[in-house]
């Protein structure tokens, strides 16, 4: 299950079949185009949506997804806030030429943000003064997490730029959040830093000790980037602490963990959503506070939970509609919780500030959050064809759905909406594999057979499908020195990557032109490559687990 899925179910205390937030993209409202997943999706009350209607000052940075920011009773800073994009005006060519923010930070003009990143509107300009721009960056800010960058600097390692970015983007978020503490009346605060899993997916990889297939030259390198940004949020809890006093109410939790050991993967699968392999299941949860007990364990906690517990401490009831519990070992003195049919239903006395149907701005800059997304790994680059880029990214949205649904137990539910994706799309083998899931668990047999004999007959079309087209592309992948011959062996086996530079053209249009062309053809050989390894033993699991 994704992040902004998770996100969603930790503010709402409901899982995604009820909230409606199930993926990184959604289609725009006219359906011409893609975006990145917006709050809009939402279909229930917030945390901030119930403290507002009972007249609790709230403050929410950076949430994932909290754009556009909501009418709350406080400030909603959203998640486009901190996302930087080039600076208007200026090529980066050296260190020395690049531009400085003015005392009150970047202009609108130089870094725009985009229309409804910030409630109330009147302190948009204010906070633009605390975001910082990856360029702004200092030998002293880099120099912990990637000692040797002046060298890969000159290299133009695009790790650095990734390392940088995240560094920004983490910047930004605690500037915000720690501005807000300090100058605005609040009952209740909600930061979601996203730094530690973007370090983890960019550089857990190279985190000691170091694993057989990482290069010892990346290792030394980037041995130390996932520690260092620890520590840097190490240093904003302490700072979030010192801000919020003793008489505060402190939770720390994550949507899941990452494997630091021998569990890390030696390869991202080639499919939506792969880098969520490197993930652990479990995260943490730490509280402290008046009322709350002090060095105990607590097991059992779920990201539903967070919703009902903050009601909890708040002296408010439940929602019976609500998946998640009140977690009451939690407490000093636990108490029986009390409970209302839904939050949903119940208005006022105050707002509850959620959007209005007709509140959607015009935001310039999908386009840029978008291709974040995809150079995260997040989602696959959509479509140039909007029809299918939109048929595209709703079936991954109700791919995710069905997910969900399985981690629910609801596995018809699951089991109808990966019937027709699978349909549609009979090469993209997790419908299958899900569907098959689901009819063990629904103990439907004589389906259960004959979706695995369709199985075996996907995966054999399939792989001679990915062989045709490889050997179609092949004089491209050659032309940008992504295969090479090996004595007209199989295509397949031929399919391998070659490291060596390729000769630069000079003109930096034509330059950009191929880049983006070879990053188009590397992400259509993995998905050929991917297409071509073998289920057999896949299959032959499962025809067991049918006996």
């Amino acid at each position: 299950i994704l992040s902004p899925m998770l996100w969603t179910s930790i503010a709402t205390g409901k899982r995604p079949s009820k909230h409606g937030i199930w993926g990184f993209s959604e289609p725009s409202p006219d359906g011409k185009t893609i975006r990145p997943i917006t709050n809009r999706n939402r279909r229930c009350k917030a945390i901030w949506n119930i403290l507002s209607q009972v007249d609790k000052k709230c403050n929410v940075v950076g949430y994932w997804p909290s754009h556009p920011a909501e009418p709350i009773n406080g400030v909603m800073v959203s998640n486009w806030y901190h996302r930087a994009i080039p600076i208007k005006g200026w090529t980066p060519t050296s260190i020395a030429d690049r531009p400085k923010p003015g005392l009150q930070g970047w202009t609108h003009d130089e870094w725009p943000m985009p229309e409804g990143t910030v409630h109330p509107k009147h302190l948009s300009e204010k906070l633009m003064e605390f975001r910082m721009h990856p360029s702004e960056l200092e030998a002293a800010h880099i120099g912990p997490f990637i000692p040797n960058f002046l060298e890969l600097q000159e290299k133009e390692d695009p790790r650095l730029v990734a390392c940088s970015k995240v560094l920004a983007d983490a910047t930004s978020v605690h500037a915000a959040t720690t501005a807000l503490m300090s100058l605005e009346p609040w009952d209740f605060t909600a930061v979601y830093y996203d730094a530690i899993d973007h370090f983890g997916h960019g550089f857990m990889k190279y985190h000691p000790p170091r694993n057989p297939w990482i290069p010892e030259a990346d290792f030394e390198n980037f041995k130390h980037v996932v520690e260092s940004g620890y520590r840097l949020h190490d240093l904003f809890l302490g700072t979030l602490l010192q801000l919020a006093g003793e008489d505060t109410t402190v939770i720390l939790l994550s949507d899941h963990g990452f494997h630091p050991d021998h569990l890390r993967p030696s390869a991202i699968p080639a499919i939506p959503a792969g880098p969520a392999v490197e993930h652990r299941t479990y995260g943490i949860f730490v509280a402290k506070g008046p009322g709350i007990r002090r060095n105990t364990e607590l097991t059992g906690a779920s990201v539903l939970d967070l919703t009902p517990t903050v009601l909890q401490i708040f002296g408010l009831p439940v929602g019976s509609d609500m998946d998640g519990k009140v977690l009451a070992n939690l407490f000093d003195q636990p108490a029986i919780p009390t409970t209302v049919p839904s939050w949903d239903d119940i208005e006022g006395p105050k707002p509850a500030g959620m959007h209005l149907i007709e509140d959607e701005p015009d935001n310039q800059q999908d386009a840029e959050m978008m291709k974040q997304l995809v150079e995260l790994g997040y989602i696959e680059a959509p479509d140039d064809d909007h029809n299918e880029a939109k048929k595209q990214c709703l079936g991954e949205l109700h791919y995710n759905l069905a997910e969900s649904h399985i981690d629910a137990g609801e596995y018809w539910d699951a089991y109808s909406l990966l019937d027709t994706l699978w349909a549609d799309s009979p090469r993209d083998h997790r419908y299958g594999l899900n569907l098959i899931r689901c009819l063990a668990a629904l103990e439907r047999w004589p389906e259960h057979a004959k979706a695995i004999e369709l199985l075996e007959k996907n995966v054999e079309e399939t792989m001679q499908w990915a062989q045709e087209s490889l050997d179609e592309l092949k004089p491209e992948l050659k032309e940008f020195g992504l295969i090479e011959d090996k004595d007209n062996a199989e295509a397949k086996s031929e399919a391998t990557v070659n490291t060596k530079e390729e000769e630069k053209p000079r003109h930096p249009a034509e330059r950009r032109r191929r880049a983006e062309k070879k990053k188009k053809l590397e992400a259509t050989l993995r998905k050929l490559q991917w297409s071509l390894a073998p289920m057999d033993l896949t299959i032959q699991w499962l025809r067991i687990e049918h006996l």
